[in-house]
């Protein structure tokens, strides 16, 4: 059992069960999700979470982003009373007074608003959007639909193929991790140094993660990967890592539409495509996607 709050327990790999039982009747958040805190949040010293009014206390932190890291609620049990418990023990250390990453779900139970100061953070929002957005090709808008089936053409539609790798088997563990460090950046700053190490630990402990893979070929060669993790129920995608070689050779249409056909034969009717992190660049493609929901993050100050 995790311990309770002051006390927190360091997160382990062994604590999945446990901890989402705990998570099991939320909305599919990916950065509450498992694998979400256990690779983009997993500081060198590990996510850390503890138990309060049947709660769960979480303490995000990520480098370089000290603004949006501290501790956050997951919780729908006695919230005012738990914030100002959290509030109390950060006063106590000379900490700042703040819960950070808090989706709204949880701010939809408190009961005493004019207790505290809420601020959207728009840059971890998350894009929610179904799979029939790009799938099949007559529910694609005409300009998409164009370049979709120009790139079929290109490539010749039968050679184009999507199937899984075995990520218990060494040799296809290796061929995503190189795929990996060959598709990212070069130069990386260090929020794509992070993005590099979290993606790395979904490849490496991703059966332990309940991470699924699916990657793009044309014939043999290998085009991109996408790394996502399935709700219990099936409904949801939570669109972890996606990785292709560039968008000349494999355009964010073709990607959308293979991924749809892909998930809609799954039977799985929505994709969470995760934050924009505040790259204005990404926040405007993701909105041209045309996203039907988002999961929104709250930070929580005293009035």
């Amino acid at each position: 059992m995790f311990k309770t709050f002051p006390e927190f327990s360091k997160l382990t790999l062994k604590d999945r069960e446990e901890y989402e039982a705990f998570i099991k009747d939320f909305p599919p958040i990916g950065d509450i999700s498992f694998a979400g805190l256990m690779t983009w949040w997993d500081s060198p010293s590990g996510v850390e979470v503890s138990i309060l009014d049947n709660n769960l206390v979480v303490h995000y932190w990520r480098p370089g982003d000290e603004e949006n890291s501290g501790l956050s609620l997951i919780a729908t049990n006695k919230i005012d009373e738990s914030i100002c418990t959290i509030f109390d023990y950060l006063r106590e250390r000379n900490m700042p007074e703040k819960l950070v990453n808090v989706p709204e779900f949880v701010i939809g139970e408190i009961q005493y608003h004019e207790l505290f100061r809420l601020s959207e953070q728009r840059c971890y929002n998350e894009y929610v959007m179904p799979t029939t957005r790009f799938f099949p090709l007559k529910n694609i808008g005409q300009i998409r639909r164009g370049r979709i089936e120009r790139q079929l053409k290109k490539f010749g539609e039968s050679n184009i193929t999507m199937r899984s790798l075995d990520l218990e088997d060494e040799d296809q563990r290796g061929l995503l991790l190189s795929m990996a460090e060959k598709w990212c950046p070069r130069n990386l700053n260090n929020f794509g140094s992070v993005g590099l190490e979290a993606l790395k630990k979904c490849i490496d402990s991703a059966d332990q993660l309940g991470m699924e893979n699916v990657c793009f070929f044309n014939k043999q060669e290998m085009l991109g990967f996408c790394l996502y993790r399935l709700t219990p129920d099936k409904n949801y995608a939570i669109l972890m890592h996606i990785k292709a070689t560039n968008v000349h050779t494999l355009g964010f249409e073709l990607i959308g539409y293979m991924l749809a056909r892909w998930f809609s034969a799954q039977g799985i009717a929505q994709a969470n495509l995760t934050e924009d992190w505040g790259r204005m660049r990404l926040r405007m493609f993701m909105l041209t996607l045309g996203p039907v929901n988002f999961f929104r993050k709250y930070t929580i100050e005293p009035a």
